[in-house]
């Protein structure tokens, strides 16, 4: 009888992670772009109009939500096991976090307006 031993092979994502890290670096760039559209129309009725705090908030939870692209795109093809470990804790902190802030800056928004229409 002969025993042959599998190759195991644990790098899974190939070339999609390219295509991730590309969309993911789009995201960023678009986030930062935003927020200096806010730092430059700050002064603008319409800007002022729509919380300049909340808007950056926005831009930034989208940006940490962006860049859980990054740690997941890290397998043992890249990395070594303790490399893999660190970039999966980290990918579900950094999306929480974002999240968190973007919900909390839209949610912080919508009971602000609430407000002003409840008092009327």
């Amino acid at each position: 009888t002969v025993l042959v031993t599998p190759v195991i092979d644990l790098n899974q994502l190939g070339a999609i992670r390219a295509v991730g890290l590309a969309l993911a670096g789009c995201v960023v760039l678009l986030a930062l772009y935003c927020v200096f559209w806010v730092y430059r129309g700050r002064v603008t009725r319409v800007v002022r109009a729509s919380q300049p705090l909340f808007l950056v908030m926005i831009a930034f939870g989208s940006l940490l939500m962006a860049l859980t692209i990054v740690p997941l795109s890290i397998d043992d093809g890249v990395a070594s096991i303790r490399g893999c470990d660190m970039a999966c804790m980290a990918s579900p902190w950094l999306f929480s976090v974002g999240f968190v802030t973007t919900f909390a800056a839209l949610f912080s928004k919508i009971w602000r307006i609430n407000k002003i229409f409840q008092s009327n």
